[in-house]
């Protein structure tokens, strides 16, 4: 098999922790292998489709689910109504080989990199087989090796271990798509068969309005009780944390998986986290079905988000602690200092539960309402004019908590005078002053940056912080937790 731009050359064991011990032999994951009916490209992928602007399709409602990808100034929609039937999509865009992959069950929308070390296109096909219940490629270079498309590596073969590079995309409804990029392009049916000229005739058009997954009356999507193959690597175990088909936000990142189910997320969430070395954002639409990561990292500095009330077209906006500074869901400041910037947008993919805890059992899932913060409080020294002085002395949790680098208290002081704020390790000893100064009555908002009064980074632990107004006999203390 010629190499991928992205392959890395690692074993698939030393690709994340939930595969260390499990998949420790070469022979595990093929072992695995079970048929899924049809035979190889029985079920066509297709290749290099013709595409038109959205006026042009009108197999694709406005609820609909696509698969948008951005690359390049580029953006192109891969409705999930193709893939029900082709599962892969080998195309171009932004002067970028890649593949758009649906595999129907277990929901995932995956695209990866598919330019070869020599600039050529790299193309995948439907191998028939699955793992977990999932869709198994093959590269059609060779017509041998598989990769099962929920870990992408590779499983047989000289290129055990390889693995391809995930892309940033956007799985949403096509409604929310065209709000997010008015100029885009969307995949035509009835192209993209050349591979298959003289061999296999194009389906009619109507095709890709008739979801083939139902049954009885039941929709594969939302009927926990139709499976057509029970997990197998977990010996075909159903992890009951949350429903069969519910779907999940799967990231990877630096040795972790965590997943974000959509049954927890509140609808317009902006959510705070972190995974491995990487500070992230997920913002959450509920009725677009659309969840995005991003990292949250602006000229090397973490940035802290909260949800407000969207001021332009697009549902989602928020704002960043540190800066003031306005965003959309697609990432881009749009007012305040940073205007212009834009978050890059993490790699991860959607999935529906079984399946993303059979691959990864040791997934750290997200805990509901953790990292997301409210609106700070007016950063001033008095109250804005016209609003009432806080009528009692009170002192914040830190925002966000655990921290790293930084985190933010707020606190109301009832009347002015001597203030005092400082930062306390657990064995009772002063680490940083943040304030020691006359205050007038007002809202505040100080930021500690995670360094002793010299100017050292501290240690990872649990600190005090404690806000003392002397002259009253007033004081309160707050714990806090710094993660390096």
């Amino acid at each position: 098999m010629k190499k991928t731009i992205a392959a890395v050359a690692l074993l698939l064991l030393a690709a994340v922790p939930g595969l260390a011990g499990r998949y420790d032999s070469p022979d595990f994951l093929t072992g695995h292998l079970v048929s899924g009916g049809p035979p190889k490209d029985g079920i066509p992928a297709l290749t290099n489709p013709q595409f038109v602007p959205p006026s042009g399709v009108s197999y694709v409602a406005w609820d609909d689910l696509v698969i948008g990808v951005y690359i390049n100034g580029v953006a192109k929609a891969y409705p999930e109504n193709l893939g029900w039937w082709h599962e892969i999509i080998n195309d171009e865009i932004g002067g970028q080989f890649i593949s758009v992959t649906f595999c129907p069950l277990t929901g995932t929308a995956m695209v990866f990199a598919a330019t070869d070390t020599d600039g050529s296109q790299i193309q995948f096909g439907v191998s028939g087989l699955l793992i977990n219940s999932n869709l198994v490629m093959f590269d059609r270079s060779d017509g041998e090796t598989l990769f099962p498309q929920m870990i992408y590596t590779a499983i047989n073969g000289d290129s055990v271990g390889d693995r391809l590079e995930l892309l940033p995309a956007v799985e949403t409804t096509w409604a929310m798509w065209k709000k997010l990029h008015p100029d885009t392009r969307v995949a035509a049916a009835g192209t993209g068969w050349d591979y298959y000229e003289g061999k296999r005739t194009p389906y009619p058009y109507e095709r890709y309005t008739e979801y083939p997954y139902i049954s009885f009356s039941r929709d594969y999507r939302t009927s926990n009780e139709y499976l057509l193959f029970l997990p197998s690597t977990n010996g075909g175990e159903l992890d009951s944390r949350y429903a069969v088909k519910d779907v999940v936000l799967g990231i990877c990142r630096e040795g972790e998986t965590r997943a974000y189910p959509f049954a927890d997320m509140p609808d317009g969430a902006v959510i705070n986290d972190r995974i491995g070395d990487q500070s992230l954002v997920v913002v959450f639409d509920a009725d677009s079905h659309t969840a995005i990561p991003y990292s949250s990292d602006v000229g090397g500095d973490p940035l802290n988000f909260y949800a407000v009330e969207s001021e332009g077209s697009l549902l989602l906006e928020f704002m960043d602690i540190e800066t003031g500074s306005r965003w959309n869901m697609l990432g881009e400041a749009i007012a305040g200092p940073l205007a212009g910037e834009r978050l890059v947008q993490m790699p991860a993919y959607n999935a529906m539960w079984f399946a993303w805890a059979a691959y990864w059992p040791e997934t750290s899932i997200w805990k509901t309402g953790a990292g997301i913060i409210d609106p700070p409080p007016p950063v001033t020294a008095i109250a804005e004019l016209g609003e009432a002085v806080p009528d009692r002395f009170a002192l914040q949790q830190n925002i966000p908590n655990p921290f790293n680098p930084q985190t933010h208290i707020r606190y109301q002081l009832p009347h002015s005078g001597q203030v005092s704020l400082s930062v306390f390790n657990a064995a009772g000893q002063q680490v940083r002053i943040l304030v020691d100064e006359y205050q007038n009555a007002g809202s505040y908002l100080q930021t500690w940056d995670g360094r002793d009064q010299r100017g050292i980074p501290a240690a990872s632990g649990t600190y005090f912080y404690r806000l003392e107004l002397p002259a009253s006999g007033l004081s309160e203390s707050r714990a806090m937790s710094l993660v390096r």
